[in-house]
């Protein structure tokens, strides 16, 4: 029995803003060794290669900002990963006319293959238990569906979206009733009682064709305007270059919002894979502390400090009774934060924008 093609499409425009000072406009988070000795998007490279039983991912498809292009070609490249085509965007457009361009590409290079969009940040623990969860969309994808992976929810998180699923469609996929946006403490209690939600990880697999025809549907103007950009475009040395002005006319919106929200034609399939979007220090912290409750990285020590996460790329910092704060020092820039406030981390960064002080970005 043939298996199925899956070409991987890398969404790599994010700016990772939240875990600001390490990561920065020129670094992103995606390009930092946050969890391990690879960094993000070399753990997302290497997770989204090999075969399988009933599938094979085929070279990836890489959509990042242009100024990103030589260190993902150096990162990957330095694993040994042949890498499909790199997609380079002008200017940032949120997820869905990243997918609409993907789309475009894989359909071009393999008609009969399917696509797997991931961020180029998450972390997944368990690979192996990565690959079963994309065997078991394989059905509900070739099927003419919009498959997303619900992350197995372990706690009311308020920071996650959530996906209501419905009745089976086959053995391991659910028809999707809806998504929900972040909720709040009381609301996310109620989803994880009813045993009916799933955290949302924006991990979507499905044809090409699928997609294009959704989006004809529920976002027309999206997917023109990516056709137009797309089609101004040349292929060069496995370098698609958006036409800037072409490319800057789509308008933004997450594909979220442009088309899962509103197509019928979603399936949700359950993922327990050790996911984390490592979308804050406190998730870095959940996933590096030990059993004293801190995680150090660098020249650190640390006195009755609890709970805490304390991260220096170079300079040496020492705490003292102190607990459940982040200390980060990133090219001469410090943060300090307690840990229940460090999404506020984004203030600090606009802050920044809004008084030009573009260095530290």
């Amino acid at each position: 029995m043939a298996k199925t093609k899956i070409i991987p499409v890398i969404m790599s425009g994010g700016a990772g803003t939240r875990l600001w000072p390490a990561s920065r406009k020129a670094a992103p988070k995606q390009l930092l060794p946050l969890v391990s000795t690879q960094t993000m998007i070399q753990e997302t490279a290497q997770r989204l290669g090999g075969e399988w039983d009933s599938f094979k991912f085929g070279r990836p498809v890489i959509v990042c900002n242009t100024m990103h292009t030589d260190s993902i070609s150096e990162q990957l490249n330095g694993l040994g990963i042949k890498i499909g085509t790199i997609i380079t965007e002008p200017v940032p457009r949120n997820t869905a006319p990243c997918a609409a361009i993907a789309a475009l590409a894989v359909q071009a290079e393999d008609p009969n293959a399917l696509m797997l969009l991931a961020p180029a940040d998450h972390h997944i623990s368990d690979k192996a238990a990565f690959s079963r969860v994309v065997a078991n969309g394989l059905p509900a994808a070739v099927n003419g569906y919009l498959v997303t992976f619900g992350i197995t929810a372990e706690a009311p998180e308020t920071g996650y979206g959530y996906i209501q699923k419905g009745g089976n469609l086959d053995d391991h996929a659910f028809k999707v009733v809806g998504f929900k946006e972040k909720p709040s403490k009381e609301t996310a209690e109620n989803y994880i009682a009813s045993g009916q939600y799933f955290w949302n990880a924006g991990i979507f697999m499905c044809k090409p064709s699928t997609l294009l025809a959704e989006m004809k549907k529920h976002c027309p103007e999206i997917l023109a305007a990516c056709e137009a950009a797309y089609h101004a475009s040349t292929l060069q040395d496995g370098l698609l270059a958006l036409d800037e002005k072409t490319f800057a006319a789509c308008p933004a919106d997450s594909i979220d919002y442009a088309v899962m929200e509103r197509t019928d034609k979603t399936a949700v399939v359950e993922a327990n894979m050790g996911w984390s979007d490592i979308g804050s220090w406190s998730a870095l912290w959940q996933l590096a502390k030990g059993e004293d409750g801190n995680a150090l990285s660098g020249d650190v020590h640390v006195i009755d400090t609890k709970n805490s996460l304390v991260h220096t790329d170079g300079p040496f910092v020492a705490t003292i009774g102190v607990e459940n704060i982040a200390v980060i020092t990133h090219k001469g820039t410090v943060l300090v934060a307690h840990m229940d406030n460090v999404q506020d981390v984004k203030k600090v960064v606009e802050m920044l924008k809004t008084r030009g002080d573009a260095d530290k970005l």
